[in-house]
């Protein structure tokens, strides 16, 4: 954070108007949602499904890669300050997810993806099918759709479009009614293959970090 200093406000004024401007720009912001970019010091990425805590707190999932273990305050619009991770997991090919603690300040974000697909459940393992539909929403390649090609263990395959960037990214299947139902979120692609990319498994993440889906 830039401190812009206040003449002849000294250093409690500054820091008080510092706060408010803070506090300000975060109100105008409109409310956070899954398929947003989410930008801190290291780079950027997508943000996930949202989330509100057994402490009542909101999270913003996204992928562990995104985590530069710097403490770093996380934004999203025009530098609006977001949150910053408390809890992610790296784990090569395995797992690979974060969750970005919302400051009170921020509000409630919105639950529906992109804010038009309401999240009507999460689908579990047993849930899940090679060959269905399947669809992510990008802050770099915006919403791309293919299908699941396989799955293993706690990630999914699929064949849909992704790009530097897109990491975090929801991933999710289109209902009937309108409504999509959580399946991933954005770990990688393949080196050299845009078409294909791995999700790994909401459902484990909300049990192992107290969390709900908001609808």
């Amino acid at each position: 954070m830039t401190i812009r200093w206040f003449r002849g406000l000294g250093l409690a004024g500054a820091m008080v108007m510092a706060a408010m401007a803070f506090a300000g720009t975060a109100l105008a912001a409109a409310p956070p949602m899954p398929g947003i970019e989410v930008d801190d010091e290291s780079g950027r990425c997508t943000a996930g499904f949202a989330t509100q805590g057994n402490d009542d707190s909101y999270y913003l999932l996204t992928s562990g890669h995104c985590d530069a273990h710097d403490g770093s305050v996380w934004t999203y619009e025009q530098d609006v300050p977001l949150g910053k991770i408390t809890a992610s997991e790296n784990d090569g090919d395995n797992k690979d997810a974060a969750i970005i603690r919302l400051d009170p300040s921020v509000g409630v974000p919105v639950g529906d993806v992109g804010g038009k697909y309401p999240v009507r459940d999460v689908l579990s393992l047993s849930q899940i099918r090679v060959g269905m539909p399947f669809c992510k929403l990008g802050a770099v390649s915006g919403e791309t759709c293919g299908s699941i090609k396989a799955i293993e263990g706690g990630v999914v395959e699929a064949s849909v479009y992704s790009l530097h960037g897109d990491s975090g990214s929801p991933g999710f299947v289109k209902n009937d009614d309108g409504t999509v139902s959580a399946v991933g979120i954005l770990m990688s692609s393949p080196e050299g293959d845009d078409h294909t990319t791995y999700f790994t498994l909401v459902q484990p993440l909300l049990g192992r970090w107290g969390l709900r889906i908001l609808p």
